[in-house]
């Protein structure tokens, strides 16, 4: 017995109700299961206009997830909103909503030194600094909120 081919909206609004996803990161799927491109276009134009897909909505939300899980920084969701194949506009509109970073950073900071208690003095700025860095926070606020915690 074999499988049949889902029509494209179908496909769709089966990968929409496993997770939600950008109109790029859609339109890859779609691609992959070879569909034509009229297809896509047409199934795509379709979830727009039903409010189905929005970029704006998916990046919002994708934020303000990954900031409930993790301390996270601007360069870091920037860098995976790209991958999920958002319009640099909307990721500028999007960070730029949520850029009290200095604050951010002194959260992340105040958990990182009470997990790592043991840490000697000598290592706490290096290992503090890259963990932040790691984490997608700017130098320049990540040095800054690491002296003052370190003073």
């Amino acid at each position: 017995m074999t499988k049949r081919k889902l029509k494209p909206l179908e496909y769709a609004f089966w990968l929409l109700k496993l997770q939600d996803r950008s109109i790029g990161g859609l339109r890859e799927k779609m691609e992959r299961k070879e569909y034509s491109s009229q297809e896509i276009k047409e199934t795509i134009d379709f979830l727009i206009a039903k409010n189905f897909l929005d970029d704006e909505r998916f990046a919002r939300n994708f934020v303000r997830f990954k900031k409930s899980l993790k301390p996270t920084g601007k360069y870091y969701l920037q860098n995976k909103l790209r991958q999920k194949k958002i319009d640099n506009d909307i990721i500028e509109k999007v960070l730029g909503e949520n850029s009290d970073q200095a604050e951010e950073v002194e959260d992340a900071a105040d958990r990182w030194l009470a997990k790592n208690k043991k840490v000697p003095k000598e290592k706490i700025y290096e290992k503090l600094s890259r963990y932040l860095v790691s984490r997608g926070f700017s130098w320049e606020i990540v040095k800054e909120v690491v002296e003052e915690k370190i003073n």
